[in-house]
């Protein structure tokens, strides 16, 4: 029965044999419901997306491990693996060996001894400003009365006494690490030994933002330049 039929146009003969029908409809949903059991993985597992679980114990899928798990970097000499790789060139090499046997004191010869490690110890260079000084004369000439004075080699000219490496370095540390004035200061007071104010630091970076929208200016016009020739 798809659609009940209309109550006040059947007989009661009808009607009596409608209820018997829905009766027994009853009875076999009632005999199914009884002999039903759930399956036991057929609701979904609860997690963070639909119950009230917190996510760092919600289901979390299979990670497929690393490629480079279980591999273990090749071990030094005397050491287990898994340590920092041996420099291939280092700069100085200690050669510790014994002269006396630390029991007896009895002599002893490299040729009985045997390698039993081998490490590195890295240490940085002291850090410190490399100042040059220039001395630049000039005259006037005798013979037509001409003022010069000497050339000096590129970089070298007078005006702010930072040089390039100085203005790379201050450059890279405020964009990029966000470092602010005062602590770059700072930073190359105790770490480089070198006093710098923070109005230097501003003006460092106003001369690098000039030379870099001169560049970007002059690019743009060699561009422009190009498209007109070939448009031509």
């Amino acid at each position: 029965m798809e659609k009940l039929p209309d109550l006040n146009q059947l007989s009661n003969e009808a009607k009596e044999a409608l209820i018997v029908e829905l009766w027994e409809e009853i009875q076999k949903l009632s005999a199914a419901l009884a002999t039903y059991e759930p399956k036991s993985d057929s609701s979904p597992k609860k997690t963070s997306k639909n119950s009230s679980t917190p996510s760092s114990k919600g289901f979390k899928p299979n990670i497929k491990p690393s490629k480079i798990e279980g591999i273990k970097r090749q071990r030094s000499l005397g050491r287990a693996g898994g340590g920092r790789q041996l420099h291939p060139h280092p700069d100085q090499t200690i050669i510790a060996q014994v002269k006396n046997c630390p029991q007896c004191r009895e002599q002893v010869t490299a040729a009985t001894q045997k390698l039993q490690s081998v490490y590195d110890k890295i240490e940085l260079p002291p850090i410190r400003p490399i100042i040059t000084r220039i001395e630049r004369y000039g005259g006037q000439c005798a013979c037509c009365q001409t003022e010069y004075v000497a050339p000096v080699p590129l970089g070298m000219e007078p005006g702010s006494p930072f040089g390039s490496s100085i203005q790379s370095l201050v450059t890279y540390l405020s964009y990029t690490h966000a470092i602010s004035y005062e602590r770059l200061s700072s930073i190359f007071g105790e770490v480089f030994g070198l006093k710098i104010s923070e109005g230097a630091i501003a003006n460092l970076l106003a001369k690098v933002k000039t030379s870099l929208d001169d560049l970007c200016n002059s690019n743009t016009t060699t561009v422009a330049a190009g498209k007109i020739n070939l448009f031509r």
